[in-house]
């Protein structure tokens, strides 16, 4: 009863200060953005044109993963860009039991599937990005997704920055949601190159999965300027016992 009670109070509340928000004099609104996101709603000139080929690979004791893929991001304005990402997926299933991708489909120690997104990328300030996409898989997997992915870069001008990251990914065909953060430090930096340390984690709730499941460890980056070509490690353990990971990127820049 009490419930029925607070959450129309919770909706009462938040319907009025949204009102209050949209109340809120046009010229207050547009000084708003002109102080904290000068030229918000102008074309981003010159644009530029950011190719993201990646790869990297999974082991522990009960499953293991490859994957490949590239990202495309044109910018839109100075604060907003489109951008497109494939992936290609091979999952191996240690003892060979029910597929996670669809439970209740049957046996198989190997999948491979594709996935295909779509969004965009928010600044939201210098050095933190919220990127935002919808997509679908193909081959052994068939789900629709939605993810949201969050970086940020804290005290930027400081010998020592730090990187916080996460990510979420909801998955309609096993109901699954899979969350990672990971938080990292450059403990080195030269012209050409810096040496990053921290640790980071991930951990999975919903549909075949009882409970919670996840893992966790300390990682090491790499992150070569010249190139702009990157490379992450890490080990630790978690619900699938022992597990290492391996993440490299390479970027490319077009300014147009």
């Amino acid at each position: 009863m009490q419930i029925k009670r607070i959450v129309p109070l919770c909706l009462a509340a938040a319907s009025i200060v949204i009102v209050g928000i949209v109340a809120v004099a046009p010229a207050a609104r547009a000084q708003f953005f002109n102080n904290y996101y000068p030229g918000f709603f102008s074309v981003q000139d010159p644009g530029r044109l950011d190719v993201t080929v990646f790869g990297g690979g999974y082991v522990s004791d009960k499953y293991g993963v490859l994957q490949e893929g590239v990202q495309v991001e044109q910018t839109l304005t100075p604060y907003i860009g489109g951008f497109g990402r494939a992936t290609g997926y091979q999952l191996w299933i240690g003892e060979g039991f029910d597929s996670p991708l669809s439970p209740g489909s049957g046996h198989s120690s190997r999948l491979n599937f594709g996935r295909f997104q779509g969004g965009l990328d928010f600044t939201l300030l210098p050095g933190t990005h919220l990127w935002v996409s919808g997509g679908k898989d193909t081959g052994n997997s068939h789900g629709s997704l939605v993810e949201g992915d969050f970086s940020s870069w804290l005290w930027l001008h400081s010998r020592h920055p730090i990187n916080l990251s996460f990510s979420s990914i909801h998955d309609w065909q096993n109901q699954v949601t899979s969350n990672e953060i990971d938080l990292q430090t450059i403990v080195y930096s030269t012209e050409k190159y810096m040496i990053l340390a921290g640790g980071g984690g991930a951990f999975y709730a919903g549909g075949f999965v009882e409970g919670v499941d996840g893992q966790g460890g300390p990682d090491i980056g790499f992150y070569y300027r010249p190139w702009q070509m990157g490379v992450t490690a890490q080990a630790g353990y978690g619900s699938a016992h022992q597990y290492g990971q391996l993440s490299m990127f390479k970027q490319l820049n077009f300014f147009e």
